[in-house]
């Protein structure tokens, strides 16, 4: 055997054993991976082509029956058909970024191709071959399979041109275009075929190409464990070196960008459901800003996953919203990672390569998932730095504008702590109460009359008024409680002026009702004996004045009497005695029958039977009704009706008193009770009073404990409920 046969022969097959003992290296690593599984058949392939080389060489060498030579010959023919169609699809996954349609076509017509050559070659008889006198082999290819094998090769070749910068590394690159170099000279060229210079080169290659694949998935990955643990704590250092969010998102687009090797990052973050585009590394500065709807774009499909996804190229993978505008002519491959803290996405990371830049891998995707949360925490943590800044800020402008408010004004203004010790005053009331902060309050004998009332009324109300005299000045003081550890604040008014006005004006209510009570006495005394002494002699038209100058006494009486059952039930005490509440309302309305009878009007009875008795005070009570049922005789029409209810619940006895007169316009509802006011109503002129009666009737059913309160539509009429406790 030559010194030549014999190299090839060794070079060949060591290059073959060893390419196999990677690809189980490499299948044992991952098995389930695309391109692992091409990768394995195309190398299967390529030690058929060195197998059926050794077996028809070594037996044209040694002068082996020409069946065995055959043998050899077929089953080079069969793998290297394999090889070239294999050497093909591995490219084309390798390289990636082809729609799955084109993926799967150029598999059909590969497989196609691959069982038609077969078939040619176990149809056809004994191939044809040539044994030199040195032992060399000499055989042919059919001229339509080269012609298919130069196809596949020049498109594989072709194909590795354009996309070499898809490969994971140069190695890989150069290592299948030097397999399909190998093949194209086996085809090409008789005499390097004949010298096993084609199939040497090839499994030199393949045995490249399979040192490249497991560098790049086996080599590097357990290799770079400790860069990339470098490489996280380095961004964990880079992006807690800032508290600022916007320095903080730069610097995690910037990191995750350098530590992929990619061409940019961008950083979406969460804003109410939609992801805005926050910050970016080496892509266009204008779009930031840039809002995706709510689960828009891959950065929403990952925010709603909740994990990553990655894209070897985006413009063919990618059918929905763009994540930025120029995304499906700028983006190659693409990885997104979202940003989690405490179960909320924060936002999500994304790292894009340009069109024609490299793919990423599993090893990336992994990568950027350590880089996540680290940076979903520095970004919370900005965010809650930011938040406690603004607060601070606002904070500082409000406690100045505070201190200013409370500095100018004349109220004095009191802040005490649980153990009611002087924490905060301002300077009314350092001049009212010259007390250091830390000084007990005890000391200044402000405190309620009544502790236990305060507490009672603080704790179920957070507030209690009261009053107090300090320095022959009387205050008005309104207590709250301050926040936690439980403090208070307390704000004095002084109410002197108010006291005295109130006096007086009182004073001067009970002087004028008592003087004016007494002449008009007088005068209808004397009507009533001018009427008896004269009136069958006075003519019809003096009895009418006379009757008109009888009415306006009676109607100032009521008026006088008002005031000073008004003014008896703010200022006094109802003397409580058991009141038959049905039959007061009984009486009470009869008493207005005749009047109700001369205006047409019907008055309706629905008073419950066996009502429960009150503790009242059966004198305002009476008045109250009174006055409820003399307004529904007043402001109803001829025709009307009057109604009155009452009704027992489980606490109150609800009375109702309801008409069908000209109603109450809703701007003046909430004005009814006050003192003296009347409605301005045209259909009321008539009938308009003094503004009295109602507001005496909320003064005694408050004095009861009650509540009044009216419902009304103007021309449909007017219901007033009152409200009285049932004793238990």
């Amino acid at each position: 055997m030559s010194g030549w046969n014999t190299l090839t022969l060794l070079v060949n097959g060591s290059a073959t054993v060893l390419a196999l003992v990677m690809l189980v290296l490499i299948l044992w690593q991952d098995s389930r991976s695309r391109t692992n599984l091409t990768f394995a058949a195309f190398i299967l392939m390529a030690v058929v082509w060195s197998v059926g080389t050794l077996l028809s060489r070594i037996s044209a060498y040694v002068g082996g029956p020409n069946a065995l030579t055959g043998l050899g010959i077929r089953l080079l023919e069969v793998g290297f058909t394999g090889a070239c169609l294999g050497l093909y699809m591995f490219a084309l996954t390798a390289t990636g970024g082809q729609r799955r349609i084109i993926t799967q076509i150029a598999a059909t017509g590969a497989a196609f191709a691959f069982v038609y050559q077969i078939g040619l070659i176990m149809a056809s008889g004994l191939p044809e071959f040539a044994i030199r006198e040195d032992g060399t082999l000499v055989f042919t290819f059919n001229p339509l399979s080269a012609l298919l094998y130069i196809t596949f090769t020049g498109a594989t070749l072709l194909l590795l041109a354009q996309r070499r910068r898809k490969l994971p590394s140069m190695a890989l690159f150069w290592g299948l275009t030097g397999y399909g170099v190998g093949l194209l000279i086996e085809l090409i060229s008789p005499e390097l075929r004949s010298r096993a210079v084609g199939v040497n080169l090839s499994a030199l290659a393949a045995l490249l190409s399979s040192y490249a694949v497991m560098r790049a998935q086996i080599i590097e990955p357990l290799s770079g464990r400790a860069a990339q643990l470098q490489a996280v704590r380095d961004v964990g250092l880079a992006i807690t070196s800032s508290l600022r969010l916007e320095d903080v998102l730069d610097t995690i687009a910037g990191q995750a960008a350098q530590i992929l090797k990619a061409s940019g990052a961008a950083i979406y973050l969460n804003q109410q459901g939609s992801l805005e585009l926050a910050a970016e590394y080496n892509m266009t500065p204008a779009f930031r800003g840039y809002t995706l709807p709510p689960g828009e774009g891959l950065v929403g499909k990952v925010a709603g996953l909740r994990q990553a996804i990655r894209l070897d190229d985006y413009r063919r993978e990618w059918t929905g919203y763009p994540d930025v505008p120029y995304a499906k002519d700028g983006f190659g491959s693409v990885v997104a990672a979202p940003l989690v803290v405490d179960q909320d996405v924060m936002g999500v990371l994304l790292v894009a390569e340009g069109p024609a830049g490299k793919r990423f891998t599993r090893d990336d995707v992994q990568l950027l998932e350590l880089i996540g949360p680290q940076a979903a925490v520095a970004i919370s943590n900005s965010r809650r730095y930011e938040t406690e800044r603004t607060l601070a800020a606002e904070l500082s402008v409000t406690s100045q504008r505070l201190d200013a408010v409370l500095a100018s004004t004349d109220n004095p203004v009191i802040a005490l702590n649980h153990r009611l010790e002087v924490i905060f005053a301002n300077r009314a009331a350092g001049r009212l109460i010259p007390l250091p902060e830390g000084t007990p309050i005890r000391a200044a004998n402000v405190l309620p009359p009544s502790g236990l009332r305060a507490r009672r009324a603080l704790r179920t109300g957070g507030a209690y008024t009261y009053e107090l005299t300090l320095k022959e000045r009387t205050y008005l003081c309104h207590v709250s409680l301050l926040g936690e550890p439980r403090g208070y604040v307390a704000v004095l008014n002084d109410i002197s002026q108010l006291k005295e006005l109130d006096r007086l004006k009182t004073q001067m209510i009970q002087m004028t009702s008592h003087q004016l009570k007494n002449p008009l006495f007088g005068a209808m005394s004397t009507m009533e004996n001018l009427r008896a002494d004269f009136g069958a002699d006075l003519s019809e038209a003096v009895n009418a004045d006379l009757e008109t100058i009888w009415t306006e006494l009676r109607r100032m009486e009521r008026i006088i009497t008002n005031i000073l059952n008004l003014e008896r039930v703010q200022t006094g005490t109802v003397a409580l005695e058991e009141v038959a509440i049905g039959a007061l309302l009984e009486t009470t309305l009869r008493d207005f029958t005749s009047q109700a009878e001369r205006k047409g009007l019907h008055l309706v009875n629905e008073i419950a039977p066996d009502l429960p008795v009150i503790q009242g005070d059966r004198h305002y009570l009476t008045q109250a009704f009174a006055n409820l049922i003399e307004n529904a005789v007043k402001f109803t029409p001829a025709e009307g009706q009057i109604t009155v209810r009452a009704t027992p619940t489980p606490d109150a006895l609800i009375v109702a008193v309801a008409d069908t007169g000209i109603g109450i316009p809703p701007e003046a509802l909430s004005r009814v009770f006050e003192r003296f006011f009347r409605v301005q109503q045209r259909a009321a002129e008539a009938g308009r009073g003094s503004g009295l009666g109602l507001s005496l009737v909320r003064a005694v059913v408050e004095a009861h404990h009650g509540r009044v309160w009216v419902e009304s539509k103007v021309g449909a009429g007017t219901t007033f409920f009152v409200a009285l406790p049932i004793p238990r």
